[in-house]
């Protein structure tokens, strides 16, 4: 086991940390005006204090992309509370960084089991992206030890609110549905996307 030299950082220490994941197409970021807006009203909600705007959001992930010599790409934008103190932070300022990673595409059903163990609150923290993931990481173990591409998560009323990495819809008898945002899932992009292309296209949609 290799050690490593502390890291005095907030975003590491307590997770005090929000992310948006955005595909890159091309070089282009997809539904990045979404990402942005859902980032700031999670930020307002964490009482993090930012002057960042649509343009440096845009500017910051195209020169990351551009820089990783990737056209198709999964972009990683941290915003993290800049701060010391113990758990009470002594200001909100923040700052951000950004990852690049190559876009991995999965096009297959998966095999999917109901993680148990532990359940997922049903409170408007569960509905933002944070730092705070122990239960997906937790999930995913579960998952990959019992044969399983992903996990269902369930609430603490014991319903299915998302998997690990996706929000859930299920079709029956020609309607669609898919969780409240009140039974604790994130309030995803792609979910809100799809919620409007249906409704777009004359389908039955509940949540």
């Amino acid at each position: 086991m290799e050690k490593h030299k502390s890291i005095l950082n907030r975003a590491f220490i307590y997770g005090d940390l929000l992310f948006e994941t955005i595909k890159v197409i091309d070089g282009k970021p997809l539904l990045a005006q979404e990402h942005f807006n859902r980032l700031i009203e999670s930020a307002t909600l964490l009482k993090f204090e930012t002057t960042l705007n649509t343009n440096d959001f845009m500017d910051s992930i195209e020169d990351a992309v551009s820089k990783s010599n990737l056209k198709d790409a999964r972009v990683r934008f941290v915003l993290h509370r800049n701060a010391s103190g113990i758990y009470t932070p002594n200001d909100n300022q923040t700052s951000y960084f950004v990852d690049v990673f190559p876009l991995t595409m999965v096009n297959k059903s998966v095999h999917l089991g109901i993680y148990t163990d532990n359940y997922k609150q049903c409170s408007e923290l569960a509905n933002i992206k944070s730092g705070n993931a122990l239960l997906y990481v937790m999930a995913g173990i579960w998952a990959k030890e019992n044969g399983f591409d992903d996990a269902l998560l369930i609430n603490e009323h014991g319903s299915i609110c998302e998997a690990t990495s996706a929000n859930v819809f299920i079709i029956k008898n020609k309607v669609v549905y898919t969780p409240l945002l009140t039974e604790g899932c994130v309030n995803g992009i792609m979910r809100n996307v799809i919620i409007q292309q249906l409704v777009a296209n004359k389908f039955d949609v509940k949540e």
